[in-house]
């Protein structure tokens, strides 16, 4: 009545996520957002990448058997995370033993950055920006203070796969996490495949 559009973001479906009732929100809402990040997120026990191309494609492709695409959102993220890297000692390993820690044989933390502040690091680092084909996403690596550092790039490459994603299944739109984190030359590349 009021011409306000209600929408409603959830987390890309799994077993983690079932209490989220997306074939009923859908049925309710505007647009139901699926968040098509934290694929490896802070507190994650091993590195990796936040959003996978593989990760989203299925994201999306579970939403969608719920969901009709023409209310669908796949929110795409601004931010990426820098993980560190340290080898456990033989004491952590054996204090972990018989926990789902044991499995990984490094502690790892990471921090969240956006777009700029990323490269600048990168660059500071003396790092070299390669292609991972198989996530889809720039990445780089280096070691300095004992430890390895990892990132796997959210940037106007990784955008770009997510965007060409959003087209092909004919969703609704395209969301984000977060604004800030953003380098402005990604909202030109927006426009292309939402226009």
């Amino acid at each position: 009545q009021n011409e306000i559009i209600l929408s409603v973001a959830n987390p890309i479906p799994s077993k983690y996520s079932t209490q989220y009732d997306l074939e009923e929100q859908g049925k309710v809402v505007d647009y139901v957002i699926i968040m098509g990040y934290d694929e490896h997120y802070k507190g994650s026990p091993e590195s990796g990448p936040v959003a996978s191309l593989a990760f989203v494609q299925k994201g999306i492709e579970d939403a969608l058997k719920k969901v009709p695409a023409e209310k669908l959102i796949n929110a795409v993220p601004f931010y990426t995370r820098l993980w560190k890297e340290v080898l456990k000692t033989e004491e952590e390993l054996a204090a972990q033993e018989g926990t789902d820690a044991a499995e990984y044989p490094y502690n790892v933390t990471s921090q969240a950055y956006g777009m700029s502040k990323i490269k600048v690091a990168i660059e500071t680092a003396g790092a070299e920006i390669v292609v991972d084909k198989e996530t889809g996403q720039n990445y780089a690596e280096w070691e300095a203070d004992g430890a390895t550092y990892k990132v796997w790039l959210e940037d106007e490459v990784a955008l770009e796969e997510k965007l060409k994603l959003m087209k092909e299944y004919k969703l609704a739109g395209v969301a984000s996490w977060r604004l800030g984190f953003e380098s402005s030359s990604v909202w030109e590349l927006i426009l292309k495949y939402v226009n």
